[in-house]
């Protein structure tokens, strides 16, 4: 009998790791293809005299708007230096944000979570006084920027008194500063499908779908 139950048990973990692995690779394949796939944005009849840029650390994106750009509204909400030339947006798991500040404190518990389950998300942004070469300039027209700015805006917390809400931790340096946001994080609403979903809305040519910073990037290299 013991012989039988060990068997029946190795067999069922078998089966249980080709069904992970199967997810593994589904997930990805879906993910690499809807990545090179693109959505045909709507022509917009306006001329393209306007610029943001689109920036990653190898991993998650971020989206960069100069501060003469950016909303007005949003400007006087955020608490930023006086030489700041350039926002930084980017979202994600808010306690992935707080335990990870570098790759190297990544710690299996706390991704887990943030991919699997329902946990709360953030706004991070970063401010800037310059701008950098390895950036990617985007032009863009006016009513682009309008939408890009609105999904960016609609994309944070506010309090009954419509202010944004500061998150319970602070930046990374004395140039960042995390809020609360809107959504969850999860294996199909990555850092990157908020970056990838910006676009969309904003009608600037992107991704299907790209959990990943790299579709969203093959794009822009495109446009």
């Amino acid at each position: 009998m013991p012989a039988i139950i060990l068997y029946r048990a190795i067999k069922f973990l078998k089966i249980v790791a080709i069904a992970i692995m199967s997810m593994i690779l589904l997930y990805l394949f879906f993910a690499l293809t809807l990545s090179i796939m693109s959505i045909k944005p709507k022509k917009t009849d306006c001329l393209r005299e306007k610029y943001i840029y689109l920036t990653t650390n190898g991993v998650h994106l971020d989206i960069i708007i100069p501060y003469h750009y950016l909303d007005s509204e949003l400007q006087q909400k955020l608490n930023f230096k006086n030489e700041t030339l350039y926002f930084g947006f980017g979202w994600g798991d808010k306690e992935f944000f707080y335990k990870t500040p570098y790759w190297s404190d990544l710690k299996f518990k706390v991704a887990f979570k943030a991919l699997f389950l329902k946990s709360g998300s953030a706004m991070h942004i970063t401010f800037y006084s310059h701008s950098y070469n390895h950036w990617t300039k985007i032009f863009l027209c006016n009513v682009q920027l309008i939408r890009l700015n609105n999904y960016i805006k609609n994309s944070f917390k506010i309090d009954s008194d419509g202010r944004l809400i500061l998150c319970p931790f602070p930046g990374y340096s004395e140039n960042d500063i995390f809020y609360e946001a809107k959504n969850n994080f999860s294996l199909f609403r990555t850092c990157n499908v908020w970056v990838n979903n910006a676009f969309k809305i904003a009608g600037i040519k992107t991704s299907v779908w790209s959990p990943f910073d790299f579709g969203v990037l093959f794009h822009t290299d495109h446009i």
